[in-house]
């Protein structure tokens, strides 16, 4: 049962990728997340698949850290399921895939600018 678990988390992790790459790609014309330092100036970060590939597993295993891995997992699992639509053969994110891919790269945000603050660079 943990395998077939496993392997739907990494159909739809695929999915959402895609997905998230285009959704970007048409939101700002790019796939390039552009970072407004706070001393000024900007960092630019490209959002590539195994970028984005990297963001889902660690939104995976902060999820099996918090609630254990067999629950983590369902949670995974549903939020997932939850994050992608079929519009005939189009695959897209819905508002809760749009939310999950926000708040990862709100994180990437973050990190730039700390990493930038602490005198470091990405």
């Amino acid at each position: 049962m943990m395998a077939n678990k496993i392997v739907i988390i990494e159909k739809y992790r695929s999915r959402i990728k895609r997905s998230a790459l285009a959704w970007m790609k048409k939101k700002t014309g790019s796939n390039i997340l552009i970072i407004n330092l706070p001393k000024g100036g900007i960092e630019t970060v490209e959002i590539t698949e195994p970028f984005m590939d990297s963001l889902l597993r660690r939104f995976e295993k902060s999820a099996d850290n918090e609630y254990g891995r067999a629950e983590g997992g369902e949670l995974i699992k549903h939020a997932y399921k939850n994050a992608i639509e079929i519009n005939r053969d189009t695959e897209y994110l819905t508002e809760s895939g749009k939310l999950i891919i926000d708040d990862l790269l709100a994180e990437v945000v973050e990190y730039v600018k700390e990493k930038h603050a602490s005198g470091g660079s990405h």
